[in-house]
């Protein structure tokens, strides 16, 4: 794999989303990424795991730089990011695709659903009641539940990807025997 720092691939991982996953499926989504000029900041802490002086970033010049104001602690390009994807496993990036797709089709299905109050009523006297299609509560709970999973699924899939899972085990064992 290509090398990427612990805290550069922290500062993915804290990005997150559907945004990073397109960055690792393809130099498509980084073009995006940076054209983006995203940012934010004033979290709280970092990533669960990751540094606590993480709390935002700003994308700029085709880099990323944490924290998002100040002193920049850790940078990553665009070349690193798609450099990095290019080295992870066919595997990983079948299940990111997966996940993008699987993403879509949940959005294209309930795109035309409306949340407006008039599916019964008119909301005036020289119209009808919204002829659009109202979900049932029943419906738009399984959607956001469908929703939360896909991201769930994301959020594992991008830590798997950030090769994150074991970073600290090893200081953490120096421990058990105490």
């Amino acid at each position: 794999m290509s090398d990427l720092t612990s805290d550069q691939r922290w500062l993915l991982y804290f990005m997150g989303g559907w945004q990073i996953r397109d960055c690792l499926i393809g130099t498509a989504g980084t073009d995006r990424l940076m054209q983006s000029m995203s940012g934010a900041c004033g979290f709280t802490g970092g990533p669960e795991g990751g540094p606590d002086w993480m709390t935002g970033w700003s994308t700029r010049n085709g880099k990323i730089s944490s924290p998002g104001h100040g002193e920049s602690r850790v940078v990553i390009t665009k070349a690193q990011i798609n450099a990095y994807a290019r080295s992870l496993p066919e595997s990983v990036r079948a299940e990111l695709i997966a996940l993008r797709a699987e993403s879509a089709a949940e959005a294209t299905r309930t795109e035309s659903w409306c949340r407006c109050p008039w599916a019964e009523t008119a909301p005036n006297s020289h119209s009808g009641p919204c002829e659009r299609y109202h979900p049932t509560d029943e419906e738009e709970c399984d959607h956001y539940a469908t929703v939360r999973r896909i991201d769930e699924a994301l959020k594992e899939a991008l830590r798997r990807a950030m090769n994150l899972h074991d970073l600290g085990a090893g200081q953490l064992a120096l421990f058990d025997a105490l």
